[in-house]
């Protein structure tokens, strides 16, 4: 059974770190911004976790399924993002939401997201919501390298 997790992430160095892993295994990765002080942890995340026998256990086609299933991943971003359109505490435990509509045969959705500090966690609604708009744009840009695919 397939495990596909989008990831999006802030770090304190102002670095947003987005990626895609399959089976545990990171298949494309991409890092945007950041200052002179190297600082990795994080401040914020966001993972869509996709499990099941419905989610492909190639690289490549994993991909294709989240980009093939968009319109329901963005609807489902912009539904988390309503929830929580008034804000969340900060919390060491990730909020979850699974409440997607025609969730495809095979398959689990879930998105889960945590902020350490209080300013992030009110801005969660507006994270997710650009999330959700940017989606293809996104996706776009994270590209499977060729070397990942011939190791699997």
């Amino acid at each position: 059974m397939a495990k596909l997790i989008f990831y999006r992430q802030k770090r304190y160095d102002g670095v947003i770190h987005t990626g895609i892993e399959l089976d545990d295994e990171t298949i494309s990765e991409i890092s945007e911004g950041g200052g002179a002080e190297r600082d990795p942890t994080l401040l914020w995340y966001v993972d869509l976790r996709c499990e099941g026998p419905g989610i492909p256990a190639e690289a490549d086609s994993a991909v294709l399924w989240l980009r093939e299933h968009s319109k329901i991943l963005r609807e489902g971003f912009a539904r988390f993002a309503e929830r929580l359109r008034i804000g969340a505490d900060p919390d060491v435990y990730s909020l979850t939401w699974n409440d997607f509509q025609s969730v495809p045969e095979g398959v689990s959705l879930e998105i889960a997201c945590s902020a350490v500090r209080r300013i992030d966690a009110r801005a969660m609604a507006t994270i997710l919501q650009e999330i959700g708009d940017h989606w293809d744009e996104i996706l776009r840009s994270l590209h499977v390298p060729q070397a990942i695919e011939d190791v699997r």
